[in-house]
Protein backbone atom coordinates (compact mmCIF):
# COMPACT_ATOMS: atom_id res chain seq x y z
CA UNK A 1 0.00 0.00 0.00
CA UNK A 2 2.74 2.74 0.89
CA UNK A 3 4.45 1.41 -2.27
CA UNK A 4 1.58 2.33 -4.96
CA UNK A 5 1.28 5.51 -2.67
CA UNK A 6 5.11 6.22 -3.12
CA UNK A 7 4.89 5.53 -6.90
CA UNK A 8 1.59 7.48 -7.21
CA UNK A 9 3.52 10.92 -5.32
CA UNK A 10 6.74 10.03 -7.33
CA UNK A 11 4.74 10.32 -10.72
CA UNK A 12 2.95 13.22 -9.69
CA UNK A 13 5.79 14.96 -9.30
CA UNK A 14 7.62 13.49 -12.26
CA UNK A 15 4.75 15.13 -14.02
CA UNK A 16 4.55 18.10 -12.50
CA UNK A 17 8.33 18.59 -13.55
CA UNK A 18 7.91 17.73 -17.04
CA UNK A 19 5.05 20.37 -16.83
CA UNK A 20 7.53 23.18 -15.66
CA UNK A 21 10.28 22.09 -17.84
CA UNK A 22 8.01 22.01 -20.95
CA UNK A 23 6.43 25.77 -19.66
CA UNK A 24 10.14 27.05 -19.56
CA UNK A 25 11.33 25.89 -23.09
CA UNK A 26 7.62 27.23 -24.52
CA UNK A 27 8.54 30.47 -22.95
CA UNK A 28 12.12 30.40 -24.79
CA UNK A 29 10.79 30.09 -27.52
CA UNK A 30 8.34 32.80 -27.04
CA UNK A 31 10.79 35.27 -25.64
CA UNK A 32 13.31 34.15 -29.31
CA UNK A 33 10.51 34.89 -31.59
CA UNK A 34 10.02 37.97 -29.73
CA UNK A 35 13.25 39.05 -30.17
CA UNK A 36 13.49 37.64 -33.62
CA UNK A 37 10.02 40.02 -34.41
CA UNK A 38 11.77 43.38 -33.10
CA UNK A 39 15.08 42.42 -35.21
CA UNK A 40 13.09 42.24 -38.21
CA UNK A 41 10.98 45.51 -37.38
CA UNK A 42 15.05 47.44 -36.62
CA UNK A 43 15.69 45.50 -40.16
CA UNK A 44 12.70 46.92 -42.20
CA UNK A 45 13.07 50.48 -40.71
CA UNK A 46 16.84 50.35 -41.95
CA UNK A 47 15.72 48.86 -45.69
CA UNK A 48 13.21 51.58 -45.55
CA UNK A 49 15.42 54.27 -44.37
CA UNK A 50 18.39 53.45 -46.88
CA UNK A 51 15.82 52.80 -50.11
CA UNK A 52 14.20 56.56 -49.26
CA UNK A 53 17.87 57.45 -48.80
CA UNK A 54 18.91 55.53 -52.12
CA UNK A 55 16.04 57.09 -54.35
CA UNK A 56 16.29 60.37 -52.99
CA UNK A 57 20.05 60.60 -54.07
CA UNK A 58 19.51 58.98 -57.01
CA UNK A 59 17.18 62.11 -58.19
CA UNK A 60 19.33 63.51 -61.27
CA UNK A 61 19.01 67.05 -59.72
CA UNK A 62 20.93 66.03 -56.04
CA UNK A 63 23.19 63.25 -57.97
CA UNK A 64 24.70 66.08 -59.75
CA UNK A 65 24.74 68.69 -57.04
CA UNK A 66 26.22 66.25 -55.12
CA UNK A 67 29.00 65.40 -57.52
CA UNK A 68 29.61 69.05 -58.45
CA UNK A 69 30.30 69.86 -54.61
CA UNK A 70 32.26 66.70 -53.87
CA UNK A 71 34.17 67.92 -57.15
CA UNK A 72 34.74 71.58 -55.87
CA UNK A 73 36.24 69.67 -52.16
CA UNK A 74 38.39 67.60 -53.43
CA UNK A 75 39.74 70.40 -55.42
CA UNK A 76 39.78 72.59 -52.65
CA UNK A 77 41.87 70.32 -50.59
CA UNK A 78 44.89 70.86 -53.08
CA UNK A 79 45.62 74.54 -52.85
CA UNK A 80 48.89 74.56 -54.10
CA UNK A 81 47.56 73.80 -57.74
CA UNK A 82 45.84 77.06 -58.61
CA UNK A 83 45.12 75.82 -62.28
CA UNK A 84 42.71 73.40 -60.86
CA UNK A 85 41.04 76.11 -58.88
CA UNK A 86 40.81 78.78 -61.93
CA UNK A 87 39.10 75.51 -64.09
CA UNK A 88 36.64 75.16 -60.79
CA UNK A 89 35.64 79.00 -60.46
CA UNK A 90 35.35 79.07 -64.27
CA UNK A 91 32.79 75.94 -63.94
CA UNK A 92 30.66 77.31 -61.02
CA UNK A 93 30.22 80.78 -62.97
CA UNK A 94 29.17 79.34 -66.30
CA UNK A 95 26.75 76.82 -64.57
CA UNK A 96 25.25 79.68 -62.42
CA UNK A 97 24.64 81.60 -65.57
Amino acid sequence: MYFRFGAAVVLAVLVAVAGIAIEKRCLALRRALTREHYRYEVMRDLYARQRLQTQQLGAPARLFEALDSEHREMIARHPSDSRRQQIASEQSTSTRE
